[in-house]
């Protein structure tokens, strides 16, 4: 009988140390079996990890690069232009020239040959307000046999300048700059939407972090309370055989073993399914065997009080949210083409100016009939050059262009549709301000919620364990079962995982209250680039 008495007394502590697990099971990890590598692992270095790895914020970012050459592209249109170009020829045909023809004998065709080698050079150069300029030179040597012919071969030089304006269609910056700025708001866009991957990226890595901690605390919690059914499968196998308990006791307390073990299990299979979701979303490199490593998170889910403003958060939210600025971005976008389309309604009035200087030069040889050489004269491109900078020979011309489209309706049916689009954008914009104060409020109830549940559940664990502890002395004054002991063991560790769950939501909840602010990276001090 004293063996009895003293292993009743030995179950007191067995059952205690489930109590103990309130304390303890969030402040440490079950060493890991020693086949199994394991890895520790902090939230930042998780956040970090993931904002280099993370697949969808690689793919984000390369759309702003994408972006960025866009831009260059339409930039490039009113980049200068220079060029030239060489033409060579060599003509034979008949000619009627009379001076050509009279040196022949009458009724023959008589044909002349021709030699020409023009350069030309260039530079043209396009404005932002709507105008256009170039300047050309060009150099000719024509050689030919014709008799008509002053200068053989002979020397042309020439130099245009020419400009051209439109005056209502098309003036101005704005209109001709619609383009780039279109773009270039894109390319902001673009940086928003890569900015708001890294940030439901961190939220995503930050709650897999915080479900794998949920995880492996509830797997210690449900080991400790598969132990200590343990002890009292133990305990109750001894009383049987003594004859202070009936068989049945032995059976509840199997049960409630098989039980507890199949808790095990789950909770073994739901820990390695949340390491695997955290490696999926940091993107783990499969090097020194990095999948198959049991992660040990090393930061825990302590509570961090939090004071809300909820009219400010959602004033923050407007300005800092990716998803306002986009649809912010968006407006100014749709107000451009709308501007654009405006101003191709106007009529299209152009005022064109040229101005030309004209060089020329060559050889002259003049002779008598006897053949007798009266006047000679050799020239080259530079006579020509001298004639053109004397500038003896010049000409200009101005004139305006009007173009009256009749009806108009295309111009103006582009008009209306983007001014559609512009209130289209608006609409969405009030959507997604809607959004963003819903998801504020949200977020701030479900802080203020789950803080509840914290002090729920820490009452409810100190009244577990008072349950526990009262059922416990029961049982050893013979005045309580097996059963009743167990299933008070049971509702401790359901409170312990209440608990457990509350202080994960809690702080996943703070990272969603900063997400729906906008907030997030400079809540977790990273920066996104």
């Amino acid at each position: 009988m004293m063996r009895v008495r003293m292993c009743v007394r030995a179950v007191a502590p067995c059952m205690l140390a489930l109590l103990m697990v309130v304390t303890q099971a969030s402040a440490r990890q079950d060493p890991a079996p020693q086949s199994i590598p394991t890895m520790d692992l902090s939230l930042s270095e998780a956040l970090q990890l993931s904002l280099q790895n993370n697949l969808d914020i690689k793919v984000a970012q390369v759309t702003p690069m994408v972006r960025t050459q866009d831009t260059l592209v339409q930039e490039a249109f009113f980049d200068p232009n220079a060029g030239g170009s060489i033409f060579l020829a060599d003509n034979t045909f008949p000619t009627t020239n009379v001076f050509d023809v009279s040196l022949a004998s009458p009724g023959t065709l008589v044909s002349i040959e021709q030699d020409i080698n023009d350069f030309t050079a260039g530079f043209s150069d396009r404005l932002r307000y709507g105008a256009e300029y170039s300047a050309g030179i060009d150099f000719r040597r024509v050689n030919t046999t014709s008799a008509n012919a002053l200068f053989t071969p002979s020397y042309s030089t020439s130099l245009v300048l020419a400009y051209s304006q439109s005056l209502l269609r098309g003036l101005g910056r704005e209109v001709n700059e619609t383009d780039i700025v279109i773009s270039r708001t894109n390319e902001q866009i673009s940086r928003s939407e890569l900015r708001e991957s890294a940030l439901n990226s961190l939220k995503a890595t930050e709650d897999a972090y915080w479900e794998l901690v949920f995880a492996r605390d509830d797997l210690a919690v449900k080991q400790e309370s598969a132990r200590l059914a343990e002890e009292l499968l133990k305990l109750n196998r001894i009383k049987v055989q003594v004859g202070t308990l009936p068989p049945i006791e032995i059976t509840t307390a199997e049960a409630e073993v098989a039980a507890r073990d199949q808790n095990v299990i789950v909770a073994e299979n739901a820990v390695r399914d949340a390491e695997d979701i955290l490696r999926r979303s940091i993107n783990m490199p499969k090097a020194d065997n990095a999948w198959s490593r049991e992660i040990i998170p090393s930061d825990k889910p302590d509570y961090v009080e939090r004071t809300l403003n909820v009219e400010q958060d959602i004033q923050t939210a407007m300005e800092k949210r990716p998803d306002m600025q986009q649809v912010r971005l968006e407006i100014q976008n749709a107000d451009s083409r709308m501007r654009f389309e405006q101003n191709q309604r106007k009529w299209d009035l152009g005022f064109n100016a040229r101005y030309i200087v004209s060089g020329l030069g060559g050889d002259i040889v003049l002779t008598d009939p006897n053949g007798v050489v009266l006047f000679q004269q050799n020239q080259d491109f530079g006579d020509s050059l001298d004639v053109l900078t004397d500038v003896d020979f010049d000409s200009w011309e101005v004139g305006l262009n009007l173009n009256v489209p009749l009806g108009n309706n295309a111009a103006d049916a582009r008009f209306v549709g983007r001014r559609l689009e512009k209130e289209q954008s608006e609409i969405r914009y009030e959507n997604a301000r809607l959004l963003a104060e819903v998801d504020v409020r949200t977020a701030a109830r479900a802080i203020q919620t789950n803080k509840k549940r914290i002090d729920a559940a820490d009452k409810n664990v100190e009244l577990q364990k008072k349950k526990v502890e009262a059922e416990q002395k029961k049982f050893e004054n013979g005045m309580s079962t097996s059963f009743q002991v167990l299933d008070f063991q049971e509702d401790l560790t359901n409170a312990l995982g209440a608990r457990y769950r509350a202080l994960v939501d809690y702080r996943k909840s703070l990272t969603a209250h900063e997400l729906a602010r906008g907030t997030l990276d400079d809540y977790l001090r990273v920066q996104v680039q």
